[in-house]
């Protein structure tokens, strides 16, 4: 089961495309890009922007009438202390219009600082010792020193008090700022450790990307490169193997099937090149450099082998008297007859005209009469049938030549002629062995003596 779902994935993987390897590889490649800039924004919107926006927020918003009010509590003490020294009804309106506006701006920074924490206690306690300062201050008699009077006496010190809230209230907004900016800087070197880290991912995750392009791309492409290299060198037999991408796989697919098309088509030409087209026999092509490997194995080998150099008999009267179309199906079926006659492994030729050939390896001389003769009685006995029906005897002139290693093909071919010859002269339908430099004779053939 396990093996079944490695291979079905294996295979989707074979599947993708080239572009979805491609977008693979370069969103493996920005993907860190892509994550280090979000949780950059995130950082820095929620650890930065907002706290510092939060911050400047609550700043104006208390900061303007704190330091109002600060101002202000100076000049209300200021016209309670005139008021009590000197007892003008003047000083009386400046505490009262003063008095408005100090209400005023601790109703305002009441509404700033209300919902926060850290401002609501002492907002509350500067907001008892305002409702405090304003009673005593209605009980200070005016005309009375200030060492006299235990209601100024008590206002001065409720104005402390009051102060003393405020200025807690501006120091509690001085260590929010500070805390603020110390977050924002712990949130700017988290910056950077996350920028460090997505700097090591992004070159690891290029590496792995460069890795899956090179995979789907880079090693397909050599894999095409060399396989058209090594074709092109001469290796008709190699299969270009790429699986990834489908692209790639269909080109080299396609590939394999046109090396595999060029090859059988070769090997077509090469056969017809060397094949006798209307015998079926192998031509004269091919009897040159069939020779020429002979000799190399006799050679090679020490073994000799033997030519069987073959003349139709009367093949130009048989022609004149039954016409082209009779000669050719008398050479198809004489063909036929001495391939039947050969030994396997021996090789048949059309030499040319009505002239055929039969390499034999590995033979003697007495060997290599005794295949000519099976040969030449093969066809005398077997005859050949005319177009028209009627069956006409025909016959073979056989010459014989054995060599050796250290024969040449001119000569080989020169001395199978000599004896070709003499079995013509000697009446036709008859073998005759070629003379070795030694002076080797062959047997008789069709009662007449061997020749050399």
């Amino acid at each position: 089961m396990a093996e079944g779902h490695h291979g079905g994935l294996r295979g989707w993987f074979r599947s993708l495309s080239l572009r979805t390897w491609l977008i693979v590889g370069m969103g493996v490649a920005l993907l860190p890009i892509f994550i280090v800039g979000a949780l950059t924004f995130a950082t820095y919107h929620s650890q930065i922007a907002q706290p510092f926006r939060e911050v400047l927020n609550t700043q104006h918003r208390i900061l303007l009438p704190l330091e109002r009010l600060q101002g202000e509590m100076w000049g209300l003490s200021a016209a309670v202390n005139d008021f009590a020294e000197t007892g003008e009804e003047a000083y009386r309106s400046t505490f009262e219009a003063t008095e408005r506006q100090i209400a005023t701006h601790l109703a305002q920074l009441e509404l700033a600082a209300g919902s926060s924490p850290a401002f609501r206690p002492i907002l509350d306690a500067a907001l008892q010792d305002w409702a405090l300062l304003v009673q005593v201050a209605a009980e200070v008699a005016p005309g009375t020193a200030s060492s006299a009077d235990p209601a100024l006496l008590r206002f001065e010190s409720l104005v402390a008090e009051t102060g003393r809230a405020l200025e807690a209230l501006s120091e509690t907004l001085r260590q929010q700022s500070e805390q603020s900016h110390a977050e924002a800087l712990a949130a700017m070197r988290r910056l950077e450790i996350i920028a460090a880290v997505a700097v090591a991912l992004t070159l690891l995750f290029t590496f792995l990307a460069i890795q899956i392009i090179d995979r789907a791309l880079i090693n397909s492409t050599d894999e095409l490169v060399a396989g058209a290299m090594s074709i092109t060198a001469g290796d008709r037999e190699r299969q270009i193997d790429v699986q990834v991408p489908p692209e790639l796989a269909a080109v080299a697919s396609a590939f394999n099937k046109m090396t595999k098309q060029i090859l059988e088509q070769e090997r077509a030409l090469s056969l017809a090149a060397s094949t006798d087209s209307l015998t079926g026999l192998r031509n004269r092509r091919a009897f040159d450099r069939e020779l020429a490997a002979c000799l190399d194995i006799a050679e090679q080998s020490g073994q000799p082998g033997a030519l069987l150099m073959i003349d139709v008999d009367n093949f130009k009267e048989f022609n004149d008297a039954h016409g082209h179309l009779a000669g050719d199906a008398a050479l198809r079926q004489i063909g036929e007859a001495l391939t039947g006659a050969a030994r396997e492994g021996d090789l048949t030729f059309r030499y040319g005209g009505e002239e055929f050939a039969i390499l034999v390896p590995n033979i003697t001389p007495a060997d290599a009469l005794a295949a000519a003769e099976r040969a030449r009685a093969a066809v005398e006995r077997q005859g050949v049938s005319l177009p028209t029906g009627e069956e006409q005897r025909m016959s073979v002139s056989i010459g014989v030549v054995t060599f050796g290693g250290h024969a040449r093909g001119q000569e080989v071919v020169g001395r199978a002629d000599v004896a070709l010859y003499k079995a013509k002269a000697a009446g036709r339908n008859r073998v005759r062995l070629a003379g070795s430099g030694a002076g080797a004779r062959g047997p008789r053939g069709a009662g007449e003596p061997a020749e050399a």
